[in-house]
């Protein structure tokens, strides 16, 4: 078995908007206090081959992921089903996604150089193959994250930072990562964690670019190992929020330092716990999944289109309309501006629904399924029962088309905000409570081909 590594650094100029945290935030970078990277894993076995890049980056949408697999194609002569566009999910690098409503402006340069420095790092791994030796370990990972979804008794960040805390529900999130080494020549020459969860530590006040938790682990274990280039693969992470969350600016950055530490750790252990693992065998494969969108009808649209209007001409008459925005008026423009377009688009007979990409690489005894979702945990396990721990399941790759809900958030009376905001947010309509099996049905569909 062959691997190589690719490695290319995508930081924005200071000044760009960041992306996430909520809408028309205005989040303008300050400083950056670690670079963000293209980091990419190519592999060569039994005449097959495939290439990973893993981008610091909150998502890319599918038209971006097309452009770098083109170029990744004209140069390597690899198949689109060969190559893998994922975003680790970070809130503190650019926004990425065009189509995403007040969450952050795309700064057009960086939009139109990215895909070539995505690339770059994928041409670079697969010319970097040679003889190379896999080695996994699953090692613990408690007491990082919660279930947003469920109540947290008892949980304030600080008692998160005095150590005082972890969540009474650990079978609701991730409680284990996985580590692979992979040496060349007796040495480390890279390495690949997989965990679940956001990667928000930092909050709506910070203005700092960095890679969050998960950035700041990979740089440090790299630093560690000089040469050695590190991919972090994001898990089932839609419902899992780390457990200090939302916090001061200031403070942040302290817990920033102390997850980044912490979750540094759990990829050290990986590191040195990994035995050896066999490649007998490497395969990819790429479906264009169905699913459902909700039925609403014109009418029902023009009715909430108003209801939200109404919410953000109540403010037209302060003082200072725009310095008076509250987080409700935000959430009402969003609605106000997808709506209108989703009007437009049905007026012009156009479709809806994008691209639900579900796409599986092969290592040996390891899959990589991944899809352009953030996907909820309960997906992710109801996915390993069928397969085995070693099926991977990865969100936000090869473009972003919002959120895989479990059912309960659709049958609540309470509009939720990852199954009833987030559609409006990327400009389209909500899914129904179908998602959660049609996601499921995906994944094992094209694994099974792998």
């Amino acid at each position: 078995m062959k691997a190589g590594f690719g490695k290319v650094e995508i930081t924005p100029r200071v000044g760009v908007e960041l992306c996430g945290f909520g809408p028309y935030l205005c989040r303008s970078s300050t400083r950056v206090i670690e670079p963000l990277w293209a980091r990419a894993l190519a592999v060569e076995q039994g005449g097959q081959r495939w290439v990973l890049v893993s981008c610091d980056l909150i998502a890319v949408n599918t038209p971006t992921a097309r452009r770098v697999r083109a170029l990744v194609r004209a140069a390597t002569g690899l198949r689109d089903e060969q190559i893998m566009v994922h975003c680790t999910h970070n809130h503190c690098g650019p926004c990425t996604l065009p189509e995403l409503i007040g969450w952050g402006a795309p700064d057009e340069l960086y939009f139109e150089i990215l895909p070539h420095r995505i690339a770059q790092a994928g041409v670079e791994a697969v010319r970097d193959l040679r003889d190379a030796e896999v080695h996994h370990a699953e090692v613990e990972a408690t007491g990082f994250s919660y279930n947003r979804e469920l109540p947290d008794p008892g949980r304030t960040n600080d008692a998160v930072l005095a150590g005082q805390w972890i969540t009474d529900k650990p079978e609701e999130t991730d409680t284990s990562a996985h580590v692979l080494r992979i040496d060349r020549g007796g040495k480390l020459a890279g390495f690949v964690s997989y965990f679940s969860c956001h990667p928000v530590v930092c909050c709506a006040k910070n203005r700092e670019i960095h890679g969050d938790y998960v950035g700041v682990a990979t740089n440090r274990i790299e630093r560690e190992h000089p040469g050695a280039v590190g991919l972090f693969l994001q898990g089932a992470h839609g419902d899992i929020n780390p457990a200090y969350v939302h916090g001061p600016a200031e403070q942040s950055l302290q817990a920033l330092e102390m997850f980044g530490g912490r979750f540094a750790d759990v990829i050290r252990l990986g590191v040195e716990k990994a035995q050896p693992m066999a490649v007998d065998r490497l395969a990819s494969a790429e479906s264009n999944e169905p699913y459902t969108l909700a039925n609403l009808s014109e009418k029902e649209l023009r009715q909430l289109l108003a209801e939200k209007e109404k919410i953000v001409g109540e403010h037209s008459t302060d003082a200072d309309p725009l310095q008076a925005q509250t987080h409700e008026v935000g959430l009402a423009m969003v609605f106000v501006t997808a709506i209108r377009g989703t009007l437009a688009r049905m007026a012009r007979g156009e479709k809806l629904d994008r691209p639900l990409i579900v796409q599986a690489l092969r290592l040996g005894p390891v899959t990589f399924t991944a899809n352009t979702m953030e996907t909820f945990n309960r997906i992710k396990r109801r996915f390993q029962a069928e397969r085995d721990r070693r099926a991977l399941l990865l969100s936000v790759t090869n473009g972003f088309i919002g959120y895989a809900p479990v059912r309960d958030l659709y049958r609540d009376s309470k509009p939720h905000y990852a199954s009833h905001f987030v559609p409006y947010m990327l400009g389209t309509i909500p899914f129904t409570e179908r998602i959660e099996d049609e996601v499921l049905t995906a994944a094992l569909k094209v694994t099974e081909r792998v």
